[in-house]
């Protein structure tokens, strides 16, 4: 499958390569013929700058480790030549390239548009002028064509969390060059957490020979509530530090460097007790999700956090240094005497003021040191610092506010650019944190919104992509998720609002999988997967159509467990699959040798009196919706580990009246309901059904007790039998299960209840 896909990019005509950069530039000419280079080639930097020379030199480095030439770097030349120029009528970050059938000319506003400019240069090559080793069977070409680009915001940001999963620096230094390949210049590094404190502090040195390992992990999904029972940890020294960072630096790429605080501080306070409201002890935290144990505001915990952040600030140049100050709860500041008597000596009113009290405080440090902060919106709570800079993550929601109140922003938000997400359907990705987020999903979102004025909408400064690392203990995992959604993320950031298309991005991306294999990258084929969308009628069964955005897709299915092959049938765009009884479908895409790649698509489906029928749910879903109008008689059932397949109400009992069309002889009745502690859904404590003819006058059936299934995380199924009564309405009452229980990590809040699907047999 691997040399069948490089096959397919790598014969693409040059032609074509033009039409497949990424991000998209602001305008692209193609011109007529081609440059080919050849042994009298010369690379040209037009300036005794070292920074054009050094962006000159890489290009000649890349031609001559990739392919059999060996272009000379040179000061003038009049034909046959690749120069690299400074032209400052340009703004900084933009540039231009000129090829035609003798030279390509490479100009930048700045050493950082002349970098942009390279940048796209390679983009335009074959793919083998990525390849880490020379390849003597072909020749470098260039198509001829007129380039003027400039990015679109000057914040294009990308998030890597090593607080739960390190990373060794030959990934992160990877991850660099990548983010350079699509014009990234912000790299926000996510250094510590309650479960891994992950850089050297030398005036604190129990930070990395405690903090920074946990006794053990979570495996499988939280829910499960399951350990490895092995040790887990590391940390990147100061010298480490500097190095990444130069080399970030080297690729116009700043780091960012993050300290969590007020929460998020697990790991620290085991390190250091006496920094906790109750003095411990602590341990570094080995569930995943967020500690009550948080930083309390005394004055040796400020002067701990200016200690850290000045040695931060001598490892890190950036203008911005995150602090966190997102999810922290407020139990141990409620019960903490000094807490409430700052609170009431300050004048700060509740919590989320002493929040504010202590962001302020962090703020006018940084600020006096000649830096910015930034913080997740949370800090918003209590009035925001007067010289911070928001990421908005949750929704977009703080990052409008914080505009509104001309304050810089940073949108992110997780139901767009949470990377660590699934991209497809659960049955067949690697484990993930939960929610559905797909490559189309990610390129929609648009930072600008109608909600601001033209003169708020200059405090957006960019976006950010974000890949937190519960779920993610490797490099490879790493790139599987990043890409190719970050690559959607780098569109937004810089290509102008009006040039969107997906159809054409989509295009796009599969021409730059063959770039990707070649940097030996492990990126996900989930924009391959099938997509799928069930219909029914009464008593007619169900018709289950299927997408896909490759063009003239030819897709083979079986229904039952057999995985399709070249005999299989073929799916009928016009008539869909028709499915008369229950019964699982698998269904693959096949290549023009008839053999099938991408993912198998495999779906189970139920068919009874219910399915296709209508209900009024009079207590509505909150959040998960179960992704269609009439969810739970559409004969798709709900799955494990995938909450958007369930129909979810949060706190609420369900309360849903079915309508079968006519009368109709009732034995038995089936209802599915999920049970996740870890997730805070609970299975519900009782069940009841009710018939009518006529749907006023009903008869109650006794309540049935639930028993709550096996396992720490469980799909079960609920069955009533009412042997042969006839009826053409049911009344279906399922009671939440309330409140959580004691020592649950939400005890006291509500539970979810999932349910998915009805069945009438």
């Amino acid at each position: 499958m691997r040399l069948r896909v490089v096959l397919l990019f790598l014969l693409t005509p040059f032609v074509l390569f033009a039409q497949n950069l990424i991000p998209k530039p602001v305008s692209f000419e193609k011109g007529e013929g081609a440059f080919r280079l050849n042994s009298s080639t010369v690379v040209w930097a037009e300036t005794a700058s070292e920074e054009v020379k050094t962006i000159a030199e890489s290009l000649r480095l890349r031609i001559a480790s990739t392919t059999h030439l060996n272009p000379e770097l040179v000061k003038v030349a009049r034909r046959n030549f690749i120069s690299f120029s400074i032209n400052t009528d340009l703004a900084a970050d933009a540039y231009t390239i000129h090829v035609d059938n003798e030279k390509a000319e490479l100009k930048g506003g700045s050493g950082r548009g002349l970098f942009y400019a390279y940048q796209t240069l390679l983009q335009l090559f074959q793919d083998q002028i990525y390849n880490s080793e020379a390849s003597y069977g072909f020749r470098l070409t260039l198509p001829a064509c007129d380039i003027f680009d400039q990015p679109r915001f000057g914040y294009r940001g990308s998030m890597l969390d090593v607080g739960r999963h390190i990373m060794p620096v030959s990934f992160i230094k990877k991850y660099i060059d990548l983010l350079a390949m699509y014009k990234f210049n912000q790299f926000h590094w996510h250094l510590t957490e309650d479960q891994g404190w992950r850089i050297e502090i030398k005036k604190y040195p129990k930070l990395t020979e405690v903090g920074a390992y946990r006794k053990e992990s979570m495996v499988g999904h939280y829910s499960d509530q399951k350990f490895d029972g092995k040790q887990y940890g590391g940390f990147y020294t100061q010298e480490e530090v500097k190095e990444i960072v130069a080399y970030a630096a080297s690729k116009y790429i700043n780091v960012i460097p993050e300290i969590e605080m007020p929460g998020h501080a697990q790991a620290a306070l085991a390190s250091y007790p006496e920094l906790g409201c109750t003095g411990g002890p602590y341990e570094v935290r080995t569930l995943w999700g967020v500690s009550e144990n948080v930083y309390c505001p005394y004055e040796t915990t400020f002067t701990f956090l200016q200690d850290v952040l000045t040695e931060v600030m001598e490892l890190f140049p950036s203008e911005y240094i995150h602090i966190g100050g997102d999810e922290c709860p407020k139990d141990t500041w409620e019960d903490s005497e000094f807490c409430q008597n700052l609170i009431k000596t300050e004048g700060l009113g509740d919590e989320h003021g002493l929040q504010s009290y202590f962001i302020s405080r962090i703020d006018s440090f940084l600020t006096s040191r000649g830096r910015r902060l930034i913080g997740w919106d949370e800090i918003l709570e209590g009035g925001l610092s007067p010289n911070a800079t928001v990421m908005s993550w949750r929704g977009t929601e703080g990052g409008i506010e914080a505009a509104r109140q001309n304050h810089d922003v940073i949108m992110s938000p997780n139901s767009y650019y949470y990377l660590d997400y699934y991209q497809g359907d659960p049955a067949t990705e690697p484990l993930a944190i939960g929610g559905n987020l797909p490559l189309e999903k990610v390129y929609s979102y648009e930072p600008f919104t109608d909600e601001l004025t033209d003169e708020q909408k200059e405090y957006i400064l960019g976006v950010q992509g974000n890949l937190w690392t519960e779920y993610i203990s490797t490099p490879e995992k790493a790139e599987y998720m990043l890409f190719p959604r970050l690559l959607a993320v780098a569109e937004t950031g810089w290509s102008p609002q009006g040039e969107k298309d997906y159809e054409n991005f989509v295009s796009r991306v599969q021409g730059h999988f063959g770039k990707l294999l070649m940097r030996n990258v492990n990126f996900s084929r989930s924009i391959w997967n099938l997509e799928s969308e069930v219909t029914g009628n009464p008593g007619q069964g169900l018709t289950l159509w299927l997408n896909t955005v490759v063009e003239n897709p030819v897709i083979r299915y079986n229904l039952g467990e057999e995985l399709p092959d070249a005999n299989s049938p073929l799916y009928d765009f016009e008539t869909g699959i028709k499915i008369e009884k229950g019964t699982m479908i698998r269904a693959a895409l096949f290549d023009k040798d008839n053999k099938p790649y991408g993912n198998v698509f495999t779906t189970t489906l139920k068919v009874n009196k219910a399915t296709g029928k209508t209900y009024e749910l009079r207590s509505k879903p909150t959040r998960y919706t179960g992704g269609s109008t009439y969810a739970l008689t559409d004969g798709k059932v709900g799955i494990l580990n995938n909450n958007n397949t369930w129909v979810g109400l949060n706190g609420d009992d369900l309360d849903l009246t079915l309508d079968l069309g006519e009368i109709t002889e009732i034995n038995e009745v089936i209802i599915g309901f999920l049970h996740a502690p870890g997730s805070w859904i609970m299975y519900p404590k009782s069940l009841q059904i009710s018939t009518s003819e006529d749907g006023e006058n009903f008869k109650d059936y006794p309540v049935y007790d639930l028993t709550v299934p096996e396992g720490a995380s469980a799909a079960g199924q609920s069955m009533m039998n009412l042997n042969g009564v006839k009826a053409r309405y049911l009344k279906i009452k399922a009671e939440n299960y309330g409140s959580l229980p004691e020592g649950h990590a939400g005890a006291g809040k509500p539970a979810w209840l999932f349910v998915d699907e009805i069945e009438v047999n």
